[in-house]
Formats: structure tokens, C-alpha cells, sequence
């Protein structure tokens, strides 16, 4: 270390210790230079130098993969907090239909059906709609049961087939 670097040394230490003290630590910094430029230290082989880059290469890479992880379940967590939120805020805020509202709904039904404890024989559109069902439920058992003599696999399909048409007009009223 110059004369000058020690000089600053000095005045910088002298801010956190004693001015004894701060010459003694810039002396004792100064000494450990020298003796640290006595000896120096051997340099790496390229090959250690290669391994140690690689090493950082793929340590860099990993730390960024960590990041782009991270920031892609922050993102999906943030989503699936508005998602919820949002959900939630309509739920709570749903509009509820008022009374004279219900009993317009209850009054779509026919009155036959609220007569009777049994929908199926009260509605006919709903009583045609089970029999049709209980008819193909009986023909898929007795083709299951190979009632008919055949194998009866294409036939089991097409009453399937057969029963979600069926199905699909129940629901569609």
C-alpha cells in the first residue's frame, strides 16, 4: 500500500476507533499487504476454470427456472383469488326471486301435479317420458340376458343410443 493509501487508511479508522488505534490497524493492514504480495497465490488450470463456470452457468440457469416458477404460481394464485373473490361477490349478491315471482314459476306446473303425491302418473308428457325409458330398460336387460338367441351386441348399442335420445328430450322438456 502507498504512503497516501495509508494516509486515508488512517483517516478513515480514525472516524470509528481512537487515533492510536486507527495507526495500529492501518499498520497492521499495511504489513499483511506486504506479506500477501510475498506470496501470491497460484492461479487455476483452464480446466478448473471451465468446471467452476459451467457450475455458475447451471446455477444461474436453475435460479432462473426458480423464478419464472414462481412468478407463474404468484400469477395463478392471484387469479384464483379474483376468480373466488368474483365468484363469492355474485353469490352473495345473487338476486332472489320475489314471492309473487315463485308462485308465477309453481304456476308453469299444472295443478294436476300438485294434486297428487306420484309426478310420474300426475304429468303425462312425464309418464309417457318413463315408459318409454322402463320399455328400453327392459329390452337392454333381455338383450343382455342373450334372450333372443344372438350375441345381441349391436343391438345393446342401438338401444343405448336409443336411451340417451330418450334421456336427453326428458331434460330438454
Amino acid at each position: 500500500m502507498d504512503k497516501q493509501g495509508n494516509e486515508n487508511l488512517s483517516e478513515l479508522l480514525a472516524r470509528f476507533m481512537n487515533e492510536q488505534d486507527a495507526r495500529q490497524a492501518a499498520d497492521d493492514i499495511e504489513k499483511g499487504d506486504k506479506l500477501l504480495s510475498r506470496y501470491p497465490a497460484h492461479e487455476p488450470g483452464e480446466e478448473a476454470l471451465a468446471r467452476i463456470k459451467g457450475r455458475v452457468a447451471q446455477a444461474l440457469n436453475q435460479r432462473h427456472a426458480i423464478g419464472i416458477r414462481r412468478r407463474v404460481w404468484a400469477v395463478a394464485a392471484a387469479a384464483a383469488v379474483v376468480l373466488l373473490a368474483s365468484a363469492l361477490t355474485l353469490k352473495l349478491f345473487e338476486r332472489q326471486p320475489t314471492p309473487t315471482e315463485r308462485a308465477r314459476y309453481a304456476s308453469v306446473i299444472p295443478a294436476s301435479v300438485w294434486d297428487g303425491n306420484d309426478i310420474k302418473t300426475d304429468d303425462v308428457d312425464i309418464a309417457v317420458m318413463v315408459a318409454e325409458i322402463e320399455t328400453i330398460e327392459n329390452e337392454l336387460f333381455a338383450l343382455n340376458l342373450d334372450d333372443d338367441g344372438g350375441n345381441g351386441n349391436g343391438a345393446v348399442g342401438d338401444l343405448e343410443i336409443e336411451l340417451m335420445e330418450v334421456g336427453g328430450d326428458f331434460w330438454k322438456g
